[in-house]
């Protein structure tokens, strides 16, 4: 097979007319000639950090639309789906992985629960690691997550990133707002990645200390624009990445977006395609042609190298463009909650004098922590998270959130990072229960609701993911959207928002099925 263009060679940094000869998947010639067509050939795109499960979709469906973005290979990790159903869980993700002609590379989760703060559907101990990191499709330790435990030499956090170093693979972390002597330790027990920097400075330092700093754009983390600046003076150094992005913005692009964004910031071309392909190819080995003789036949084929809309996208020498929907091949879950009452969410507001309050601060992940008067207590919302893994009473965590100011209706979710309890708050105790309930019965997904309409999309995966097609989900995250907006709730993206209440590793303050949790001090609020 003869592919002709205008081919773009990241590694010599050139641009010239010319044709690549393609034979069994591989690139056996590139000669230089006029041709006809001014359309670009350059390599695929890589997300160098990403949970598929946030997409709301399995992965055979996310692949077939980040595909059509231009994305080839992704590095995932599959801790969402791991902290409901553990080993089997991700089994479940490589199962489908394998159906998928996207390199999806697979990192291995390391904080199953994600701190001993936690409470979680599985465990992965350092055992369970060592063995995940020996299968041929893991390419990483994936993000970890307890730096406390790290910098304060927790042996089951060390054992685990011992395990990498031994099979060769590389640690990402996640360290957010954190300098100095500790992110130094942090550094120095071998993690070599981080996708948390919220700054120039704080991106520059952990450069500086030998780390790759991963530009983070998803769906609501969205780094790129305190983070860009880096590209003029490290570009070595860095990776785009989605982390967390939902379906109905995977629809309208993905990493082509964040490198579109690049150039059109007048940053070089070669230093965006590097950052978008080569760093985190040479970084994680991922198995992806970078368009030279002798590699997989991986490319993308566009008619811009500012929008970066591909038009036809090849893997190992086949056009997977159009690639037609499958469903995922079986179900699987975790989901022993029956049922719930008034009495099991109440709380007696007029014995207290203050409240520690979740300030949420729209489009970042991190929180404020506020303390309340009682005058001030009508300006607050409840917000409980329900443990769906036990048999009989479960745990129930009640605190109170600013922020989402729901009027006369309830949201109630299991996306809720990463223990993905049952996670809700509303305007009132009624309306909340009401939310709880049909979440109940659905088995995992989300649910807004007033006294008059219910909306909802179910996740008979891992309470994680839909069993139908990006278009499909996309349309019922709109009308979640849509009703939320109904219930006047302000944030730009509010499941997402209530999703990241639960993840105890950035800060300020959080909540758990065991209660209110200080980040910055690493403990419960008595």
């Amino acid at each position: 097979m003869r592919v002709e263009g205008q081919i773009v060679d990241i590694i010599a940094k050139e641009i010239y007319s010319g044709s690549l000869e393609i034979e069994n998947g591989k690139i056996t010639a590139i000669n230089r000639h006029e041709t006809d067509t001014q359309s670009y050939i350059l390599p695929g795109f890589v997300d160098s950090h990403n949970h598929i499960e946030s997409s709301m979709l399995p992965p055979r469906e996310f692949a077939r639309i980040a595909l059509k973005q231009g994305t080839i290979a992704i590095v995932t990790d599959p801790h969402e789906i791991a902290n409901v159903c553990g080993r089997e869980g991700i089994q479940f993700m490589m199962e489908e992985a394998d159906k998928s002609p996207m390199k999806i590379c697979f990192a291995v989760p390391s904080c199953v629960p994600a701190t001993p703060f936690c409470t979680a559907g599985a465990i992965l101990d350092s055992k369970d690691v060592a063995e995940l990191l020996d299968d041929p499709r893991t390419y990483a330790l994936a993000e970890m997550m307890d730096f406390p435990g790290i910098i304060n030499h927790d042996s089951e956090c060390l054992a685990k990133v011992e395990a990498a170093h031994k099979v060769g693979k590389p640690v990402d972390g996640h360290i957010p707002m954190v300098g100095g002597t500790d992110l130094q330790k942090y550094v120095a027990a071998g993690i070599t990645t981080d996708h948390e920097a919220s700054n120039y400075d704080e991106g520059r330092e952990k450069i500086e200390l030998g780390m790759k700093v991963l530009i983070r754009e998803g769906s609501t983390a969205r780094n790129f624009n305190a983070l860009h600046s880096l590209i003029t003076c490290y570009a070595d150094n860095l990776m785009f990445c989605t982390d967390d992005m939902k379906a109905m913005d995977l629809q309208h692009g993905h990493i082509n977006k964040i490198v579109s964004r690049a150039v059109k910031e007048g940053h070089d071309l070669f230093d965006v395609l590097q950052i978008a392909t080569y760093n985190p190819v040479q970084h994680y080995k991922i198995p992806m042609g970078l368009l030279q003789v002798g590699d997989a036949a991986d490319f993308i084929i566009c008619d811009s190298l500012t929008e970066f809309e591909p038009k036809a996208t090849y893997v190992n020498g086949e056009n997977v463009f159009n690639l037609p929907y499958e469903k995922a091949s079986k179900h699987l879950n975790n989901f022993k909650l029956k049922e719930i009452s008034l009495e099991d969410i109440a709380d007696n507001l007029s014995e207290k004098e203050e409240l520690n309050v979740i300030q949420v601060v729209d489009g970042e992940l991190i929180t404020i922590h506020r303390i309340f008067n009682k005058k001030d207590f009508n300006k607050v919302q409840k917000v409980v998270v329900i443990n769906r893994y036990q048999e009989g009473k479960p745990n129930i965590g009640i605190g109170y959130i600013k922020g989402f100011d729901l009027h006369e209706g309830a949201i109630a979710q299991t996306i809720a990072h990463d223990s993905h309890h049952i996670i809700a708050t509303g305007s009132d105790d009624k309306m909340i229960l009401k939310a709880i309930q049909e979440l109940i019965t659905i088995k995992g997904g989300i649910v807004v609701t007033d006294e008059k309409k219910t909306t909802e999309l179910a996740f008979p995966i891992g309470g994680l993911m839909a069993n139908d097609t990006c278009e499909h989900v996309a349309a019922g995250q709109r009308a979640l959207m849509e009703h939320l907006r109904r219930l006047k709730c302000p944030l730009s993206s509010p499941i997402v928002a209530l999703a990241f209440m639960q993840l105890v590793v950035i800060p300020e303050i959080k909540i758990t099925d065991k209660g209110l949790f200080d980040v910055k001090k690493f403990d419960f609020i008595q």
